[in-house]
């Protein structure tokens, strides 16, 4: 009985011993995984570092650009380049080019821009916002400069090869000099003019904060970033690490095989590193953060140390259980059933975070379609439909809500700028919102004080004021929360939702208590200030850039809308607000290698309308797009003339509507092709089906010019008597 009872014994620590193993083995697996899921994070988190690193250079940049736009169009700036010292327009119109740059100094955030100031050629003379005096005592008494070096230093400047580089004053500074190791950066200003301009626009930028920035990102404390120009000429380096530095082979960088999420493993001189690349495009510049492969392997996360006490405390643990469950002779039942409680959580859990995906998902398409991001109809509707939204959806409208704990947070902050609720607080918003909402999708901002709603159900939108009353008072009398909303208007499609999006937040800053509902369509606004922010600019870059007519037309509409509608704008405002359509316009050009007649857009600002910018941003979507052959579609459009000369709205505009091309590059091409304009050969077409109805039918006069496409009989009599000399009764007769 006793040896029985003995050899189950040792059954029972037999199986619990390899059960032990199995434990052991998952926990092996389970800290392989947390130390690459580690790694991976790590990694995410610095990509995302260096991409905010490259925004902040582009912005830079962007400031650059604009600054010496607006510098090389002004017109006293290019009196007093071509001026001789000693003249009176010579000081004349350095006066007035002072006082310019003094008004533009405090337009712009120019970090990490310490300063700028224009270098008059002709003249050697330097002017900036606070200085004007020639370039010896610039350098010297300014600069504080080494004067044994100033030809160098006037060289350096001068040189065109140097133009649009990053040049270290490091080399002319004495111990005296105050930020010897700033950079200059050199721009010519005739490169962003048709005037010609004999003068250099020159920045300084702060060495500290360009690393400050660069240092923001986590890895950089043991690694280099490197950025190169799109020729893979190295603009900058930065370097915590000078002996990885001096390993790497920058001209292999361009050429690394790097993953979808941007990077690569490589060797360089036998150290193991890993590269994160990533780009901008304004202006087309690579940024390459080099880091040893060895620090990525102990990033020192504490879920990894974690896993490691899990993985103890699991071995001790079960060989505890082992010998209580062997000592109480416990049946291998029980044993089992807690292994499948433990696979039913597993279970759960996985269920669950599938869920969690599909929700990111969903609200990532979300975000995309209200920031104007989509820029296809094919992908408008790809995300409408993974939204759950049917097909015959046709009015779409945004309800933006900020939610308060007391109305004292909306009277300080009324754009909803408060702490973050509670997720107990955000889940009860979240139900009473679903509960009324029913066929809306609801996104939760990343503050739970945040909700977007998407309207798409009719009858929804019909009641959303009475809707949202309700949830209004549910929330303030049960749980004494706050919620205020702005309603943006509605739109025909989901690709344009965005505009009701940017309604909806407009609304909202305008809401005080006791209001807590405002609709867009009621807001009479007279602001003082042109509306171009750069979403909008970006939105307009990208749609031209695509080739999408409809939703180029339909920001410019917007536009139109905003600014012309809603607001009051002077003369002033109107030419800025042209200048920095004109600049993203110029943006598509440059960026996208067009082959363009810019003089087309010179001058414009000074009188021109937004409707020559629309016009000349679908003449860039023409190009853009895929073109069919041009004499193609001229023969496709005097196939639909054949067809249609009847119909009395038949026009220019109609025809370039029609076939999505401009009017003006329409009016050219088909004179190019038929030889005529196009008025000239609709008349033609009309007054041959004249002749050969009054020929061969009984057809009433009255009757007639209505069937070729006239409005009046006066005009149809003039135009048949021009082509053939006689009436259109004495033809006939």
């Amino acid at each position: 009985m006793n040896s029985r009872k003995n050899k189950y014994f040792i059954k029972l620590i037999t199986s619990y011993s390899l059960l032990l193993v199995i434990v052991l083995i998952l926990g092996i697996v389970f800290h392989f995984i947390l130390s690459h899921n580690a790694k991976q994070e790590l990694l995410n988190e610095n990509m995302l570092s260096l991409k905010n690193v490259s925004e902040q250079y582009s912005n830079c940049y962007a400031n650059i650009y604009l600054i010496s736009k607006r510098m090389a169009n002004n017109s006293s700036l290019s009196r007093l380049a071509e001026a001789d010292q000693g003249e009176r327009a010579f000081y004349y119109n350095a006066y007035i080019t002072k006082q310019a740059l003094v008004d533009m100094y405090s337009d712009y955030s120019l970090q990490p821009i310490q300063t700028y100031y224009i270098h008059l050629r002709h003249t050697d003379y330097i002017i900036s916002y606070n200085d004007f005096e020639n370039l010896y005592s610039f350098y010297k008494n300014n600069q504080m400069l080494d004067p044994s070096k100033y030809e160098e230093w006037k060289e350096t400047l001068e040189s065109s090869d140097n133009y649009n580089h990053f040049l270290s004053l490091d080399h002319f500074a004495t111990e005296y000099t105050p930020h010897r190791k700033n950079y200059c950066y050199a721009v010519s200003l005739q490169n962003y003019t048709f005037k010609n301009i004999n003068a250099d626009i020159i920045f300084e930028l702060n060495a500290d904060y360009m690393q400050q920035m660069v240092d923001s990102v986590d890895l950089m404390k043991n690694g280099c970033l490197i950025i190169q120009d799109s020729s893979s000429d190295t603009m900058l380096t930065f370097s915590n690490n000078e002996a990885l530095l001096k390993k790497i082979d920058v001209s292999l960088l361009s050429s690394l095989d790097y993953s979808e999420r941007g990077y690569s493993s490589t060797v360089f001189q036998g150290a193991p590193v890993t590269v994160l690349y990533t780009s901008a495009q304004t202006p087309n510049l690579n940024y390459y953060l080099i880091v040893p492969t060895s620090y990525l392997k102990a990033p020192g996360n504490g879920l990894q140390l974690l896993s490691l006490f899990v993985i103890f405390l699991g071995v001790v643990g079960s060989f505890l259980i082992i010998v209580l469950l062997s000592k109480a002779n416990y049946k291998p039942y029980e044993a089992m059933e807690y292994r499948l409680r433990e696979v039913n959580f597993n279970h759960e859990e996985l269920m669950r975070l599938n869920e969690s995906q599909k929700i990111t998902l969903r609200n990532y398409y979300f975000d995309q379609l209200i920031h104007g991001t989509i820029l296809s109809e094919e992908e408008a509707a790809y995300a409408q439909n993974y939204l759950s939204i049917s097909a015959n959806a046709n009015s779409f409208a945004i309800l933006y809500c900020n939610v308060y704990l007391d109305t004292l947070e909306l009277n300080n902050d009324p754009q909803g700028m408060i702490n973050i609720l509670s997720p107990d607080y955000a889940d009860v918003i979240s139900d009473i919102l679903s509960s009324y909402f029913i066929h809306s999708y609801i996104m939760q901002g990343s503050r739970n004080s945040v909700y977007t709603i998407l309207l798409y159900d009719r009858e929804e939108l019909d009641k959303v004021e009475d809707l949202f009353s309700h949830v209004h008072t549910t929330l303030l009398q049960e749980y004494n929360i706050w919620i205020y909303g702005g309603l943006g208007c509605t739109t025909d499609t989901i690709s344009s939702v965005w505009k009701s999006y940017r309604q909806s937040k407009e609304a909202v800053k305008r809401i005080s208590s006791p209001v807590y509902l405002c609709l867009y369509r009621e807001i009479l606004e007279f602001q003082d200030s042109f509306f171009y922010p750069n979403e909008v600019a970006d939105q307009l870059y990208n749609f031209v850039k695509s080739g999408n007519f409809k939703q180029t037309k339909t920001i410019f509409n917007f536009i139109k809308d905003e600014n012309f509608k809603k607001r009051k704008l002077n003369s002033r405002q109107v030419k800025w607000l042209l200048e920095n359509i004109e600049i993203t316009l110029l943006k598509v050009i440059r960026d996208n290698d067009i082959s363009y007649d810019d003089s087309s857009l010179a001058g414009l600002s000074e009188d021109s309308t937004l409707k020559n910018y629309e016009q000349i941003a679908l003449e860039l979507c023409e190009k853009n797009k895929q073109p069919e052959n041009d004499n193609q579609l001229i023969v496709r459009i005097q196939a639909y003339i054949d067809e249609n000369y009847g119909d009395p709205s038949l026009c220019l505009s109609r025809i370039s509507d029609l076939f999505h091309i401009s009017e003006s590059y329409f009016s050219f091409l088909f004179k190019k092709t038929v030889g005529v304009n196009f008025s000239t050969y609709l008349e033609q077409v009309r007054m041959t089906q004249a002749k050969h109805l009054l020929e061969t039918t009984n057809i009433k006069i009255t009757d007639l010019y209505v069937a070729v496409g006239y409005n009046n009989l006066t005009s149809f009599r003039r135009a048949f008597k021009k082509k053939y000399g006689v009436a259109p009764n004495a033809l006939r007769e």
